[in-house]
């Protein structure tokens, strides 16, 4: 790279190609002196062809890209006046020869994606690669979330999206969403059936006798002392227990067998009632409202939240650190299990192939798209200067060979018009 920036070989290729023009100058020159007599005759013929030709490619290679001599000679300087149009041209040609749709589903199906994870999931090396990028990754996402601005953001965030949810009607649809087709009467058989056993254990009975006796005992003192001069406390507790079982037995077994049992209409109409209560009652919603407000701005659910994730950071940290973090095992042996995995199921990778080309198909589009307004707005906005000047370092090293076989090929088109000349001269 020259001084100004210019590339060595675009400097050199541009001496050489003046350099040969200058020689042409002289040997003219020289011909000239000699009165173009003789052999210089022919000197003077393929020098003076030789000019032509050099300055007629030297103009035709600057009018590329820039007015020659600073001259505003129509049709010149023709990149930087077609920026806009080559800009549009390049981006379109990108577009519909490089990103056409079909040509990269094509790609993606030749290149057999779930096929090509599997076999490379196979081989330890590449699975602990790819464990130790996940572990890089885990890690820096940790210390992302640790970061105090992250976590008040997310605490907010959270709080915020919690704030706007209608508490009291999503419950009221969620309830509505269960009692539909009589799903809480299913509900309801199921916890009587499920009453019934605990009420019929051998335990359950001796803990509502004990339960009875001690009510007794400390509710009405002087009639159960009176009651123990006449009948054992103890036994007649037990008896009042298992009387009291039998008939809720009785009552829970004929509500199970009995569809329309009262019981079960007032059981559905209790749960109408709340299910639009929680829907419509402002009353209700407002109350609902302020047990939410409560529990989000409790202490104890921030201190416990917050204890929560800083124990489970604690923990992730201090394992992500280890040489034998149990988190990349996992992921090592994670990622084996994936690629045997695929390896062994060939209608897994086809599923995967298939929805990646039609992930593919829908995305390729608007991307296509995407990356030629990309293409042509960034060349838009290059300086005109700034796109000469790359194209020019780019090809203009090819060019000076232009005017070079330019002087030469001019030369050789003058000696033969020269001897073309003498031709017409001597047959006349």
């Amino acid at each position: 790279m020259s001084a100004s920036g210019k590339p060595d070989s675009l400097r050199r290729m541009q001496a050489r190609a003046l350099a040969l023009l200058a020689l042409a100058v002289l040997l003219f020159g020289v011909a000239l002196w000699q009165g173009q007599e003789g052999l210089w005759a022919w000197v003077g013929a393929f020098a003076e062809a030789a000019i032509v030709g050099a300055l007629a490619d030297w103009f035709a290679v600057v009018a590329l890209f820039r007015h020659p001599l600073g001259l505003p000679i129509p049709h010149t300087a023709i990149i930087p006046r077609n920026k806009a149009r080559l800009a549009d041209k390049l981006a379109a040609f990108v577009r519909d020869q490089f990103l056409e749709t079909e040509a990269i589903v094509g790609l993606v199906r030749r290149l057999d994606p779930a096929g090509s994870v599997a076999v490379w999931l196979q081989k330890k090396e590449n699975a602990e690669l790819l464990g130790r990028h996940l572990l890089v990754v885990m890690q820096e996402a940790l210390h992302f979330v640790d970061d105090i601005r992250v976590r008040d953001a997310l605490r907010e965030t959270l709080r915020r999206q919690l704030g706007q949810i209608n508490v009291a009607q999503v419950a009221g649809e969620i309830l509505d969403t269960l009692t539909r087709e009589h799903r809480h009467q299913e509900l309801l058989e199921d916890g009587i059936q499920r009453l019934s056993r605990w009420l019929d254990q051998g335990e359950t009975r001796q803990d509502i006798a004990a339960t009875i006796r001690e009510v007794l005992k400390r509710a009405y003192p002087t009639l159960f002392a009176w009651m123990g001069a006449v009948v054992d406390p103890a036994v007649f507790c037990q008896n009042l227990a298992e009387n009291l079982v039998s008939a809720s037995n009785k009552l829970l077994q004929e509500i199970a067998a009995d569809p329309e049992h009262p019981r079960r209409h007032a059981f559905a109409g209790w749960v109408d009632e709340f299910i639009q209560r929680l829907k419509h009652d402002p009353r209700f919603r407002e109350r609902a409202e302020r047990w939410k407000g409560e529990i989000l701005d409790h202490p104890a659910l921030h201190d416990y939240v917050n204890g929560l994730w800083d124990d489970l950071q604690g923990w992730l940290a201090a394992d992500l650190e280890r040489p034998d973090s149990r988190i990349h095992q996992r992921l090592v042996a994670g990622a084996g299990d994936l690629g045997a995995f695929l390896v062994e199921h060939e209608p897994l990778r086809a599923a995967v192939n298939e929805h990646l080309e039609q992930g593919v198909r829908r995305l390729a589009e608007p991307l296509r798209e995407g990356a030629a307004r990309h293409i042509a707005d960034t060349i838009h906005a290059w300086r005109d200067e700034d796109l000469v000047r790359q194209m020019e370092w780019s090809v203009g090293t090819d060019l000076q060979y232009i005017r070079i076989n330019g002087t030469l090929v001019g030369g050789l088109i003058g000696l033969g018009i020269h001897a073309a000349v003498l031709a017409a001269a001597f047959l006349h």
